[in-house]
């Protein structure tokens, strides 16, 4: 199960590095359903949305400049 979990957060870090948003958690989609032990199943949407927001908040860093100046992005991914 553990490797599992790190499995979904890698793929919330792809997902979100390809521009895809917080409801494309693919662990919210009707074929997933019908659910038949709720906590694996949480545990798992948990972790795409961990790695999604881990990839985001890397993408979302900026140098802020010394001078007062405009801010720059620092961080940018390609896949």
């Amino acid at each position: 199960m553990f490797e599992t979990l790190l499995e979904m957060q890698e793929r919330g870090v792809r997902d979100r590095a390809r521009g895809r948003s917080l409801a494309d958690n693919p662990m919210s989609k009707p074929d997933i359903l019908p659910i038949t032990d709720f906590q694996e199943w949480y545990s798992m949407f948990d972790a795409w949305r961990f790695g999604w927001s881990i990839e985001d908040a890397m993408a979302g860093q900026y140098n802020a400049p010394r001078d007062g100046g405009a801010l720059s992005l620092a961080y940018t991914r390609t896949v």
